[in-house]
């Protein structure tokens, strides 16, 4: 295995990742006092045990989460919708086409005050302004995969009296797999964004009405804490949840590189 071939071991990566945190913790105890604003790490980290220790801490995680998954499930499933009758007939592709245009390139922030202008500051307005950001940029992603579906394996389902049904689940959903699950991981970071915005400016609990609050107060420890809760919030649902689903789904992969060195012996005999 060559240098430009090697990659990071688990092991590594986290003393990485600690050692750059630890060196990050070690400066901002060097010089908070040089600021008039920055609270110490002794204040952030107490300030963190009460968060912790109070119910209402979890009430708003709950709150964000819930309108995470609810936005994601509504906007990740029509898009989903939207992408198969793009493609199933040009004039579904004309009719949806300016509007994932519109959706797309409109700034994110645009879209989720619009969205809970016209669908109430309710939780369902917030909810709306995750499904309409991450909308369009899942039908793009879903329709680059279509286009790289193999025409080959398409005729030979047809030559082997394949239903439509059959074509789905093993030929189109095993080919866009890659597609699928990239697209849900790149509108689940944004999601989490935009749902913390839509917070901002309507709710009461959540993260996003606890960096309001904060901000109102000008209690930058408690601002501090509510990043760190979210930063964990995300790296959890990455780490135990999406990751850990990806590799059982493409657990039929070989090893990269693996099938390349099995190759002369292959062809040796």
């Amino acid at each position: 295995m060559t240098s430009a071939d090697r990659q990071l071991r688990p092991a590594p990566r986290v003393l990485l990742m600690l050692s750059a945190a630890a060196l990050l913790v070690t400066a901002w105890q060097l010089f908070w006092e040089a600021t008039d604003f920055l609270p110490s790490p002794t204040q952030t980290v107490q300030t963190a045990g009460l968060l912790l220790g109070e119910a209402t801490t979890y009430e708003d995680l709950w709150a964000t989460l819930r309108r995470l998954i609810l936005g994601l499930t509504m906007g990740y499933t029509a898009a989903v919708v939207v992408a198969l009758l793009m493609q199933i007939s040009s004039w579904w592709n004309r009719f949806f086409g300016p509007a994932v245009y519109v959706t797309i390139t409109a700034p994110s922030m645009v879209v989720a005050l619009l969205s809970l202008m016209v669908f109430g500051l309710a939780e369902f307005g917030v909810c709306m302004s995750v499904a309409i950001v991450v909308f369009p940029f899942v039908v793009v992603s879903l329709n680059e995969g279509v286009k790289a579906l193999d025409p080959r394996l398409t005729e030979m389902s047809q030559i082997y009296g394949f239903g439509p049904l059959d074509r789905i689940r093993h030929l189109a959903l095993p080919e866009m797999a890659p597609y699928l699950f990239s697209a849900f991981r790149n509108v689940h970071a944004l999601g989490w964004k935009i749902v913390v915005i839509a917070e901002l400016f309507s709710q009461q609990i959540g993260v996003g009405a606890e960096y309001k609050r904060a901000y109102g107060y000008f209690e930058l420890d408690r601002l501090i804490v509510w990043t760190l809760f979210f930063i964990v919030m995300i790296t959890t649902v990455e780490y135990l949840i999406l990751r850990p689903v990806e590799r059982r789904v493409f657990r039929w992969r070989a090893p990269s590189g693996r099938f390349l060195r099995a190759q002369p012996a292959a062809t040796s005999i």
